[in-house]
């Protein structure tokens, strides 16, 4: 009985070994799956201008420092109304009055202290405007009305979302147009897609930033020329590859 069992298990054991091997497309083993990445950028003019300006005025007197830093801030306030920016274009980025003290003489006495010696006033004023054209203008009329900081100078899209959703359209093109090359290049076919995924999409400010305190010469305007804003998304792919060619055919 245990050598007649024995010889059927050997029996077993050998068709199991000699049974031939299927192919990908009919076989329980998971498909062969292509991995493809493409990026796309979109290059578009801007249409939306950012600029700080600011008035800083100093004084022994607090008051004023105040008085000065209002009157500086009204006649910027009429030179930004005169080139046709108002309302909604305007908002107050930060106002603060602090105390300015004295320095420590050296050497430095023992009993020494600090006293205030004079005020300084700080107005800032942010412009978002479409006026993008009037940039040159802003920096060089914008020290005569009264401001004497200028920073954040930036090209931007108002509506950059349409923008995005053009280079993920691109990205995604070329994904698939690179899927199929390949698969033809290899002697397979495309199958389902398994997954997509999005890099997250960037803007990219060709223009360049004016750097923040910086101290504007006296000029009817600065040339300024606004580069191309650039959008770029990335875009990943799988797909499953159906038929594929056989190891060793």
């Amino acid at each position: 009985m245990r050598n007649g069992l024995l010889a059927l298990l050997c029996l077993l054991f050998l068709g199991a070994c000699t049974t031939p091997v299927s192919n990908y497309s009919n076989s329980g083993n998971e498909l062969p799956q292509l991995r493809v990445q493409a990026e796309a950028t979109v290059k578009a003019l801007p249409d939306l201008l950012r600029l700080r300006l600011g008035v800083v005025t100093t004084a022994v007197d607090a008051g004023q420092a105040l008085a000065d830093n209002n009157q500086r801030m009204g006649q910027l306030m009429a030179l930004l109304e005169e080139l046709g920016i108002s309302g909604d274009e305007l908002a107050t980025g930060q106002f603060q009055i602090r105390p300015e003290w004295s320095l420590p003489p050296r050497p430095t006495p023992a009993n020494w202290q600090r006293e205030i010696v004079g005020y300084r006033v700080e107005n800032e004023l942010q412009v978002e405007t479409p006026k993008v054209e009037l940039a040159g203008k802003l920096l060089g009329l914008a020290q005569r009305a009264g401001a004497n900081q200028v920073g954040n100078l930036q090209f931007d899209l108002a509506d950059p979302e349409s923008y995005r959703q053009e280079a993920i359209t691109l990205a995604t093109q070329k994904a698939v147009a690179k899927a199929q090359t390949l698969a033809a290049a290899a002697g397979t076919e495309l199958g389902e897609i398994i997954s997509i995924s999005l890099d997250s999409p960037t803007v990219m400010y060709r223009s360049g930033m004016v750097d923040a305190e910086v101290r504007m010469a006296t000029a009817q305007a600065v040339p300024v020329v606004a580069d191309k804003v650039e959008v770029s998304a990335g875009v990943t792919m799988v797909y499953r590859l159906l038929n594929p060619p056989v190891k060793g055919s």
